[in-house]
């Protein structure tokens, strides 16, 4: 099975073991296993997890992170013993592959040095931040030629091409990279303006003078609305890359997100 399919299949067992009324602890951890597995599946580490899974020799879990992830270590450490009561029932017999692959992908940040990044991760989800790339560039061709470089790249993973988001994709089986166009932030605009009107904190007559503000500012946050010219613009910080970037709303047209169920057409009589 495909390792992209078997962290969906995990995933898919988090949501049948949640309940409607349950206990906190139980929701954090049913939330925290759901994070790592979002995470190890965002950041394109679908092959190191499936390496680290089949290796005999695994390493220890490392001494890692900052002072401000020791709670994360204390929940992962819960998690893992919840998930491996699940394990240990009887009644779990029809759940041991995604049980087990949940306790896998538990140990894997404890033994990789992800948990700074982790916890990274959990917070753009929380402060709803625009999706996260891993690398930016100046042309395609840099982009190109650093993903045919890369020993080991992600197996997909966002990157910024002149400020625009693009997929970098790494087909590990047949030997395939590529770096293509794509609309996450398109998406990512036209779900942010679903439910809550946006509100500009700032006014610029033009492009550049909004460009020099956001690149004078110390520690600017993820995201914030801007107009330039009467158009509303997302600022959004890319910290990780040290890139910053303004992206119209306009460019969200068409790619409106639809919740609602079309009623099926009456029977013909």
């Amino acid at each position: 099975m495909p390792p992209q399919d078997v962290i969906l299949d995990a995933q898919k067992l988090i949501g049948r073991l949640w309940r409607e009324k349950q206990s906190p602890e139980r929701a954090r951890i049913l939330e925290c296993a759901g994070y790592i597995l979002s995470f190890i599946s965002a950041a394109g580490l679908d092959y190191r997890f499936e390496d680290f899974r089949q290796s005999q020799n695994r390493p220890s879990p490392a001494e890692q992170g900052t002072p401000g992830t020791a709670n994360l270590r204390e929940l992962l450490a819960r998690t893992q013993g919840f998930f491996n009561q699940l394990l240990a029932a009887p009644e779990a017999s029809n759940e041991q592959g995604p049980l087990r692959i949940i306790l896998d992908a538990v140990d894997y940040i404890a033994s990789t040095g992800e948990l700074e990044a982790l916890r990274e991760h959990i917070r753009r989800l929380g402060a709803g931040a625009p999706p996260r790339v891993v690398a930016a560039f100046g042309s395609l061709g840099e982009a190109t030629a650093w993903l045919e470089r890369a020993p080991e790249p992600p197996s997909k993973a966002l990157v910024l091409i002149d400020g625009r988001y693009h997929q970098a994709i790494y087909l590990r089986d047949l030997h395939h990279r590529k770096v293509i166009p794509w609309p996450a932030m398109e998406y990512y605009l036209a779900e942010l303006v679903q439910d809550v009107a946006p509100v500009a904190m700032a006014s610029f007559a033009s492009h550049e003078l909004a460009e020099a503000w956001l690149n004078t500012q110390t520690e600017p946050p993820d995201r914030t609305w801007v107009r330039i010219a009467g158009e509303l613009h997302l600022a959004v910080n890319h910290a990780n890359v040290q890139c910053r970037a303004l992206y119209p709303l306009s460019m969200a047209a068409g790619y409106a997100i639809n919740d609602e169920v079309e009623p099926e057409p009456p029977p013909r009589e």
